[in-house]
């Protein structure tokens, strides 16, 4: 999923952020999960933030599978948080960060399982609204008169119950569209700023650089 040019200045300000918070050494982060593992909770902040940077460059692996790369930072971070907070290992660095990798690399896979059925699920949902679209008119022409939801479940083959749910979507749907256009100057001016035809990505040059 690619990113607006307004989500990706937002980014870009994130990882400004995480990439001015001081970086730990191997022998402070070692001693820190040393102090994590006999209990000591007061430094859980100070790790999770030491590693905000971390998640979001794994997360650059994961981009343009379905996912923004904001929600992909979102879950990672949650992931480690959670990792952190509820740690209870041994004082090793190498195996703290392995956890961390793993669970991490599966919030992430998670994400985009969960967005990829959700897509699924939203065009199965589109094409059906096609469908009565398309019956609605030929029904129309045919009878003279607008179908009832019976007939129209008669021609597409499927309950009435779901003919009325999707007349009731698209109703819905319609009406968005309609409220939507009270805003349509406000946005069409936002967007001659914000919108361009550019191909850069302007996180490249931090991330990959």
């Amino acid at each position: 999923m690619t990113e607006t040019n307004k989500e990706l200045a937002v980014i870009e300000m994130y990882m400004k952020d995480v990439e001015n918070i001081p970086q730990l050494s191997d022998e402070e982060k070692e001693e820190l999960i040393t102090r994590l593992a006999d209990g000591d909770s007061s430094v859980v902040e100070e790790l999770v933030n030491s590693m905000l940077l971390h998640v979001a460059e794994m997360a650059q692996d994961y981009r343009d599978k379905g996912v923004t790369f904001s929600d992909l930072i979102q879950e990672g971070n949650v992931a480690l948080t959670e990792v952190v907070s509820d740690y209870d290992g041994d004082a090793d660095l190498e195996s703290f960060d392995e956890l961390v990798d793993e669970a991490v690399t599966e919030a992430f896979e998670n994400a985009i399982e969960e967005q990829a059925a959700s897509d699924q699920i939203s065009q199965k949902l589109a094409d059906k609204l096609n469908l009565l679209d398309e019956t609605t008119k030929r029904l129309t022409e045919k009878l003279g008169r607008v179908p009832e939801a019976s007939e129209l479940a008669k021609e597409m083959d499927i309950p009435e119950e779901e003919v009325d749910n999707l007349l009731k979507i698209s109703l819905d749907v319609l009406s968005v569209n309609e409220d939507s256009h009270l805003v349509d100057d406000i946005d069409g001016s936002i967007d001659d700023v914000d919108e361009d035809d550019s191909d850069d990505d302007p996180l490249d040059w931090r991330i990959n650089g």
